[in-house]
């Protein structure tokens, strides 16, 4: 992988990204890992897949998942990932949970996942994270499926997460069924819940959102598994939780692929779905709240960035990272800035 091959993307699924514009470290998706082996007298490793191979230092990677049936990982690489601080995923098929190594924590200045645990143990403070991700993931999907401003009222005045998750039940019935409309499906025809190749390719992208922000998660020492909005503590909930106010990239994602291919085949649906979604993550955007331009994959990192500064007390309050238009006035009090890009 050299300096001029950053970014490979083809029929294999096969993606790699620099953390920032002007950084050095990137991530790596790869499907189906047959082998792993370190080059002789060499800091390269060779990751061998069905249908081919790369070669990456791993001083210049920060996250590697490994999707699809896998081969042998050698002890040998995993220390190699811990050297050099780097977490894991592997994601397989029929597996609901995916296996995750995270490299071995050192001491630091903040107490970060204190903050979280006592945070998430006031109902105040956790129906405020909650409202604020659902208010958010209104907004970015009101234009198909319109919020009243009773509803909007009513999740402000909310004061516990029951309350905060009835109000987004309601409005998500009626959000699924006008998008399903809209991409063609009659009425009744699918939900959400239903087995069709529309929800697998939901789902598929939702999964690719996730491997993402638990990356960023994990990268700064919170705990996945401790929610706001989701409450359970046996998956990632928190990852649940930060994907709200993005999840409708997934939706436009879809909507583009079926426009492309049809809503019947699975495979082929879930693939351009996912081609993308990729081109969305890329595209640049920008953000009032931290008054930048940056990609749209950044939201993403912006996300846990926003709330590690208010669980820090660095910002008074939770302000997520959302695309906007430029406008005067003065922007919302924030701890933190998208890394790499440029500030308006």
């Amino acid at each position: 992988m050299d300096g001029e091959t950053h970014e490979l993307q083809h029929p294999d699924f096969i993606w790699t990204w620099k953390v920032s514009s002007q950084g050095n470290r990137e991530s790596i998706w790869l499907p189906y890992l047959a082998e792993v082996a370190k080059k002789p007298r060499s800091s390269l490793w060779t990751l061998r897949y069905n249908g081919g191979e790369i070669e990456t230092d791993l001083r210049k990677i920060d996250f590697i998942m490994l999707y699809g049936a896998s081969g042998n990982i050698p002890i040998e690489f995993l220390d190699a990932l811990n050297t050099h601080r780097i977490c894991l995923t592997i994601h397989r098929r029929n597996i609901s949970k995916p296996y995750i190594f995270i490299p071995a924590s050192g001491a630091g200045s903040d107490d970060l996942l204190s903050a979280q645990i006592i945070a998430r143990s006031n109902e105040r403070k956790t129906s405020y994270v909650a409202r604020t991700l659902i208010r958010e993931r209104f907004l970015a999907t009101s234009c198909l499926s319109p919020i009243s401003s009773t509803n909007f009222k009513r999740l402000a005045s909310a004061r516990n997460v029951v309350e905060v998750r009835n109000i987004e039940a309601v409005q998500a019935t009626q959000y699924w069924a006008a998008f399903f409309q809209a991409i063609g499906l009659s009425s009744g025809m699918v939900r959400r819940n239903f087995p069709h190749p529309v929800n697998s390719a939901l789902d598929a992208g939702s999964f690719f959102l996730h491997g993402i922000l638990l990356r960023w998660i994990l990268f700064h020492k919170l705990s996945p598994f401790h929610g706001f909005l989701h409450r359970p503590t046996n998956y990632p909930s928190l990852v649940y939780d930060l994907v709200e106010p993005y999840r409708h990239w997934i939706e436009v994602s879809v909507t583009k692929a079926c426009a492309d291919v049809g809503h019947e085949n699975t495979q082929t649906l879930t693939a351009v779905t996912i081609e993308h979604l990729k081109r969305c993550l890329e595209e640049p955007v920008y953000v009032p709240s931290t008054r930048q331009t940056a990609r749209r994959k950044s939201l993403l990192h912006g996300s846990v960035l926003a709330l590690r500064a208010w669980l820090l007390n660095k910002q008074p309050r939770f302000v997520l990272p959302v695309e906007g238009e430029k406008r005067g006035g003065r922007p919302p009090k924030v701890g933190f800035s998208l890394p790499g890009y440029r500030v308006t």
